[in-house]
């Protein structure tokens, strides 16, 4: 059986490099903690970390088989999926074009701690993308018989890092310094992370595997 030691370090190493890669998830961590609070980009992190659990759980039952003998559900979750994520770029340019105290009135009075969690969790599910890598990982790095111990070890660090990393994004982008910069470009950042949504959206709609 392949070093149980070698396995857990070609996960951090693979994954680690993976959660540190800007995407849809980065970007919905930090937006939310730098408009609204740490504790509602914790939230959100938490969100990203319940669909690591679904994805990589999925992911090491060989959910990619599903997709390659029925690739039409792997192709309506990948347009249902970069729908959701171009519109959260429309949300956030049609925010940036408010103003600071409209945005905070509705933010601090509407948005939830739930509601918070659940966009952290549609946002990481909707990228079907994300099975398909986990379950590479899972093939490369899985011994030819492997144990559900060794699943659900690997399970669990995948989610802990994401845990750590994302936490860490919050932490740096709820800091007061970055909020006061972030508060003289307010309308620019939100525009910009609008435009970054909307392009990995129309990616994962039009691109292909």
């Amino acid at each position: 059986m392949m070093n149980l030691t070698f396995i857990l370090f070609s996960v951090v190493t693979i994954w680690g490099v993976a959660v540190m890669t800007p995407g849809p998830n980065f970007f919905i961590t930090a937006q939310t903690a730098v408009k609204r609070s740490r504790l509602a980009g914790l939230c959100v992190v938490l969100g990203t970390c319940t669909g690591t659990i679904i994805w990589s759980i999925a992911g090491f039952f060989g959910i990619t088989y599903l997709f390659l003998a029925m690739p039409w559900i792997y192709t309506i979750l990948k347009v249902l999926g970069g729908s959701y994520i171009i519109y959260l770029g429309i949300m956030s340019i049609i925010s940036s074009r408010k103003s600071k105290t409209e945005l905070d009135i509705s933010l601090e009075n509407i948005q939830s701690l739930f509601l918070n969690w659940w966009t952290g969790l549609i946002t990481n599910l909707s990228n079907p993308k994300t099975a398909m890598f986990i379950t590479s990982l899972f093939a490369s790095v899985l011994p030819k018989e492997p144990t559900f111990f060794i699943g659900m070890l690997i399970v669990a660090l995948m989610v802990l890092i994401s845990l750590i990393w994302y936490s860490l994004v919050v932490l740096i982008f709820s800091s007061n310094t970055f909020s006061y910069h972030y508060n003289r470009m307010q309308g620019w950042l939100e525009g910009f992370a609008g435009i970054i949504f909307i392009a990995f959206g129309v990616k994962l709609v039009f691109g292909s595997r």
